[in-house]
């Protein structure tokens, strides 16, 4: 094993763009590409530029830590084309090392890494496949920067966030991991608006409905979206799946854009969401078999919330199928013919002006700059699954004391996981499903 990898295993580095896949086993490969995720697509948040701009040369190292630990001879950073000034920087942190700069459109889902593994290096992930299988790693620039903390023996204790959209000081800090999502409220002025409010954890379009404002900030945490509670996203969100299923029967007319717009269609993949659609009037294997169009679904949500133009909820009926797949352990297999991307793949590309506008949140696209000053939180509740995989076994008790960066939750023998620590200073006031503790 490389010497990295356990660093980074012991710090309890996951993906920290997405399903907090545990980075030492991502990194236990031989590939010839490192891909470092700079896109950030979704509207409205902007901690993976912040960081970027703010801790180039944490993430160059990173970058250059990972390539040395799988053997990569290419190197590259995606990034917005948009960016610039961030761009000017690298280039001038990269010059004389091989690392590339690949620039990208302002387009949506720009960072989903099988969208990203194609635009930069021409090759498409295999179905049901990992960047891995054809010779990839991609990690997120804020992952990256955590590598580089790893390699110095410095655990994972905090997380890049961006609050914005109803707030009075929309911002980008960097947070204790644990910290309660209404501390971020206050910490960006409160909301800015009359009436009740709602959150969207990870984006607009594939963050998660927050109504319990005590819940914490994880290792996967990217942005909270404060909206009204009557907004557009909002009443989407609310929607039950009876609800979707009943009307989704009953309107779609297969018109077929939920497909032409769909990110992994336009690539080659057999996701068709019209047809998932047809399963939403049927049973057995007719359900069964319409469903098997949503088996490569991303769950982007465009469908959703950009193509149809009906507004109705093609993604959840996609999450449902592949639920039903799963429940009845139906095997897949993919169409016999060459994996190849459309002819439209380049033209059909979302812009995030259009989307932000679709989605009713142009009042709320502010720039969030990052600050330096951090919250204090008077205690931290740490969930002890924040990562894809088993969940840490707790190492503490209660009233124990601890200090930041302490190990208090360990990965279970033989078990896919992560490590977690404190990240604070205080006494442990509760052991669970996740860790409380309180500052001193």
């Amino acid at each position: 094993m490389h010497p990295l990898i356990e660093k980074v295993k012991n710090a309890g580095v996951v993906g920290a763009g997405g399903a907090g896949f545990p980075a030492h086993t991502k990194y236990a490969a031989t590939v010839d590409t490192i891909l470092a995720n700079g896109a950030e697509c979704e509207p409205l948040l902007y901690k993976d530029k912040e960081l970027m701009r703010v801790f180039p040369e944490e993430v160059k190292k990173g970058i250059e830590l990972v390539a040395g630990a799988v053997g990569a001879q290419r190197r590259i950073l995606g990034i917005k084309a948009k960016n610039k000034e961030i761009i000017g920087q690298f280039r001038g942190l990269f010059g004389g090392t091989g690392i590339e700069i690949f620039e990208m459109g302002d387009y949506y889902p720009a960072g989903d890494e099988y969208v990203l593994v194609y635009e930069a290096t021409g090759r498409l992930i295999p179905y049901g496949g990992y960047p891995v299988n054809i010779g990839c790693v991609v990690s997120n620039v804020e992952t990256l920067l955590n590598v580089t903390l790893a390699n110095l023996g410095v655990p994972v204790t905090e997380k890049f966030i961006t609050v914005t959209g109803a707030v009075k000081k929309p911002v980008t800090l960097k947070v204790p991991i644990g910290t309660p999502i209404s501390d971020l409220l206050t910490f960006a002025g409160g909301p800015s608006v009359s009436g009740d409010v709602a959150v969207l954890d990870g984006g607009a379009m594939m963050g998660k409905l927050v109504t319990d404002l005590s819940l914490p900030v994880t290792k996967t945490s990217g942005g909270y979206i404060v909206l009204p509670a009557n907004h557009y996203l909002i009443r989407r969100r609310n929607q039950s799946i009876p609800e979707m299923k009943r009307i989704g029967q009953s309107a779609c007319d297969q018109c077929t854009y939920c497909t032409e717009f769909c990110p992994r269609y336009l690539l080659g993949y057999e996701i068709e969401p019209h047809k998932v659609m047809r399963s939403l009037g049927f049973a057995g294997e007719k359900d069964d078999y319409w469903g098997r169009f949503a088996v490569n679904c991303c769950e982007c949500n465009l469908c959703s919330l950009f193509a149809c133009p009906e507004e109705l909820d093609p993604k959840q009926a996609c999450v449902r199928s592949k639920t039903n797949i799963r429940l009845k352990n139906l095997a897949y297999s993919p169409p016999d013919r060459p994996l190849k991307a459309h002819p439209m793949q380049a033209h059909r590309k979302i812009s995030i002006s259009r989307l932000t506008r679709k989605l009713g949140l142009v009042q709320y696209d502010v720039h969030a700059d990052y600050v330096e000053e951090s919250i204090k939180p008077s205690k931290v509740t740490i969930p002890l699954k924040q990562h894809l995989g088993a969940p840490a076994e707790p190492v503490v008790k209660v009233g124990e004391s601890v200090t930041i960066g302490q190990l208090i939750g360990k990965i279970p023998e033989g078990a896919l996981g992560a490590a977690i620590h404190a990240s604070i200073n205080g006494i442990v006031t509760k052991v669970g499903n996740d860790i409380t503790i309180e500052a001193q």
